[in-house]
């Protein structure tokens, strides 16, 4: 099986000796390099790679947002690729640990360094492979069948069509000498076609996310998985790259994520009213506009709105005057 890697660094040499390194494994293609977060983004949407090299000193960012194109990621992207930091010093390991990047990779770069993460990254993939692949075949008909219709979920799947395509991979084996059971790669592939179909959308790896479900709030730390109830949530507040979540126990919860990554998964009963707040609507107890405040879990929280989140506080009165005129 083949994969693709694309480098972001702003080091164009050192990219260059990854690059020999890596051409080593004949099943691991170079599919693109820019030097900095901006390009690198649209590199990352347009190629899709399996392996995200990234270096820590783009021409475009410092050292410590380096890190933020991978929450950007999360906008667009299902399933992200495996990211590996590299770096001319280990003082930015402790910051990629928060990230949940697959590597950290040493600069200048040892050759067995760079084999230890790939081969790695093929046993771990090739639990799932079923059949010895081409390059050439790979790049140009199954990673498109894979990915477009079954992994990336970009469009909506139909069974039909994947049983269309799939009759299409099995003229092509015929050309070329796969060694693989076609009838056994049919069913697999139907089955998570139809698991799609009849479930939501397959999710990202719980080793990158903060999932939703049931009304539960799964968040990663270190190893340490938190499932907390929305209702219990009063508020997140913003620190640098990641969040604080402040429970209605007095407890706090960090997660390194951003808050606008939970602005825009979590439920309509969280509003934004500030840069660093979002905060649950269910424990606003009263909203001073002359002083610009919103008080929280009956007064015992003051928090302070902005001007940009005014209409979401105007949203916010709007909803409990309208209850309140219907119980009179």
């Amino acid at each position: 099986m083949a994969y693709k890697y694309i480098i972001i660094d702003g080091d164009s040499q050192s990219s260059i000796s990854l690059q020999t390194h890596v051409s080593t494994l004949n099943d691991f293609y170079f599919s693109g390099y820019v030097n900095n977060a901006s390009e690198g983004l649209n590199l990352i949407l347009e190629e899709n790679p399996d392996i995200l090299f990234i270096g820590t000193n783009l021409t475009d960012s410092s050292t410590e947002s380096n890190f933020t194109l991978i929450n950007e990621l999360y906008k667009y992207l299902v399933v992200l690729p495996k990211v590996v930091i590299v770096s001319n010093t280990k003082d930015v390991a402790y910051e990629a640990m928060k990230y949940d990047v697959y590597d950290f990779i040493l600069k200048p770069f040892q050759k067995i360094d760079i084999l230890k993460t790939l081969l790695k990254f093929r046993k771990e993939n090739s639990v799932t492979s079923h059949f010895i692949q081409p390059k050439e075949y790979h790049a140009e008909k199954v990673q498109p069948i894979l990915n477009d219709t079954l992994v990336n979920n970009r469009s909506v799947v139909k069974e039909e069509q994947a049983v269309f395509e799939i009759n299409d991979l099995e003229k092509e084996a015929t050309k070329i000498d796969l060694q693989f059971n076609v009838e056994e790669l049919k069913k697999e592939i139907l089955a998570i076609v139809k698991q799609s179909i009849d479930s939501k959308p397959i999710s990202v790896q719980a080793e990158q996310v903060v999932e939703q479900r049931n009304n539960i709030l799964c968040v990663k730390s270190y190893g340490d998985y938190r499932f907390i109830e929305f209702d219990d949530i009063v508020y997140l507040k913003a620190d640098n790259n990641s969040t604080d979540i402040m429970l209605s126990t007095g407890d706090s919860i960090t997660a390194f994520k951003t808050l606008k990554y939970f602005e825009s998964s979590l439920p309509s009963d969280f509003e934004r009213i500030h840069n660093s707040h979002i905060i649950n609507k269910k424990f606003v107890s009263r909203i001073h506009l002359g002083n610009s405040d919103c008080y929280l879990n009956k007064g015992k929280i003051k928090l302070p709105f902005s001007k940009s989140y005014k209409d979401n506080i105007n949203a916010i009165i709007e909803l409990y005057a309208s209850n309140a005129s219907a119980d009179d």
